[in-house]
């Protein structure tokens, strides 16, 4: 088997304005290379050949510049890359944006990419970053409803939000409730009704599976008036008002009495629910990897030494530096020099590309954060 490897030697990119020694030198502002060196594991089989680091695409040079700690100049090539319809570069920009912070610019982006592919774009997530601020979803304080939403579990959902501070949005995730009592879905009405009248700001999660319960239990030939309530302040609180203007209509006829009226409120904010916690024992890195900040890959280092399955989770990683991309492998080599499997999940559109063109994704399975 035949995988590319970064001379080690050579750990950090030189600067785009850093001319080498030869006469033909790059046009300034290019994105730096690496030469690649040839070794033979021969006991495992594998034979390391001579590549080139060098990009051969507008999107691989977005992805090294990104790397090399040049962000403003990958957003500007990126943004250049959005009109030729590679998905690739909209989703490097999208994932720009969530560890910047810049969420007016995401959503111009999600429209635009909505109008030009005809689907539905990401949906805003704040990356972990540096420190430098907190996830937007971890300022929220969460409060999950149990399987059955009765008069108890509206009663958590009651004071959770009256003990959370009135500046602090309160995230609710609904995900969990698979049966709902008169009782339960009465006082859930009558609590989103105050805090949608006392202007509170709501993020909700698993909020889909919620309607759909009431939308079948609705269609019951003795369905209970409470649920049709229940539903309809869901579409108030999170501001569908041609859906609750039709079930209002619907309510009205069904029950031969006035329905609820609309009013103009902010919607509630819907959040992606929180991801299970694993269960399998991957190694969790987060922040930035770079050549000054190497304990990511000290752990690395340890972590893959102790395990014959080597799963890395870097969802929480922001950027593999450019002058680290060479430790980086030569851990996975080491893995692989031993015949152990490696697995790389839940890493950005910018780190995904930029182990596609150094070769990462020839030494281990790469599961990135976006599949398409």
């Amino acid at each position: 088997m035949a995988l590319p490897f970064f001379r080690k030697g050579k750990d950090k990119a030189p600067s785009p304005a850093h001319k080498p020694t030869p006469a033909a030198a790059p046009a300034a502002n290019s994105p730096p290379t690496e030469t690649l060196m040839t070794m033979d594991m021969g006991s495992s089989g594998i034979v390391v050949e001579e590549t080139s680091g060098a990009p051969q695409s507008p999107v691989d040079e977005a992805a090294i510049l990104y790397a090399s700690g040049q962000a403003e100049m990958a957003e500007r090539l990126l943004k250049d890359i959005l009109t030729t319809g590679n998905r690739r570069a909209w989703h490097m920009l999208f994932d720009l944006y969530c560890i910047q912070s810049r969420e007016k610019e995401f959503e111009q982006l999600a429209l635009d990419y909505a109008m030009r592919f005809e689907t539905s774009p990401p949906v805003w997530q704040k990356l972990a970053g540096n420190g430098a601020s907190k996830p937007q979803q971890a300022q929220a304080a969460s409060l999950e409803l149990p399987g059955l939403l009765d008069k108890n579990a509206a009663a958590t959902l009651r004071e959770g939000i009256a003990a959370t501070d009135k500046k602090t949005a309160v995230r609710i995730d609904f995900s969990r409730i698979a049966m709902v009592d008169e009782t339960g879905a009465d006082e859930c009405a009558k609590i989103l009704a105050a805090a949608r009248k006392a202007k509170r700001k709501l993020q909700v999660s698993g909020v889909d599976t919620l309607i759909a319960l009431l939308q079948d239990l609705n269609r019951a030939t003795h369905s209970r008036a409470v649920h049709w309530l229940l539903l309809l302040e869901l579409y108030q609180t999170l501001g569908q008002q041609d859906n609750f203007e039709d079930l209002a209509v619907d309510y009205a006829v069904r029950f031969e009495v006035s329905p609820p009226s609309w009013s103009e409120v902010q919607a509630a904010e819907v959040v992606q629910a929180e991801p299970a916690a694993p269960r399998d024992d991957a190694l969790m890195l987060s922040g930035e990897i770079t050549p000054a900040n190497d304990s990511a890959l000290q752990q690395f280092g340890s972590y893959a030494a102790t395990h014959n399955d080597v799963l890395v989770d870097l969802s929480q990683v922001t950027r593999v530096d450019y002058g680290s991309v060479s430790q980086f492998i030569s851990v996975l080599m080491q893995c692989l020099g031993s015949g152990k499997a490696i697995t790389l999940r839940g890493h950005n559109a910018l780190i995904h590309e930029l182990f596609r063109v150094m070769g990462i994704d020839q030494l281990a399975q790469l599961i990135p954060l976006h599949r398409d």
